[in-house]
């Protein structure tokens, strides 16, 4: 892999599968590799917008006002993470 080149590893899945935990890791053993590495998740961008006191009613598809917050906090995370690849880190860090 060229020092130019920029991978993103998403991961998708149901929930309390191991995806956070396996991502963390892989990012701590890239980094210790020497391959600069960060996690971005969207679950703790959403946890910290509009916090975790709400019902499973916040997921449904119909829920118009909870899908646009999710897609808001997603884009919010994809933001980030363009600022992060362009060599710019002075977004306000939630991990």
């Amino acid at each position: 892999m060229d020092q130019n080149e920029n991978l993103i590893l998403v991961m998708v899945g149901l929930p309390a599968r191991g995806k956070s935990y396996l991502a963390k890791k892989m990012a701590r053993y890239l980094n210790w590799f020497g391959i600069k590495s960060k996690v971005f998740n969207v679950g703790i961008y959403r946890r910290s917008i509009v916090g975790s006191g709400f019902d499973s009613n916040f997921f449904d598809d119909n829920n118009r006002e909870a899908f646009m917050a999710l897609e808001n906090i997603t884009f919010k995370a994809l933001k980030d993470l363009v600022i992060y690849l362009s060599g710019n880190v002075s977004f306000n860090k939630i991990l």
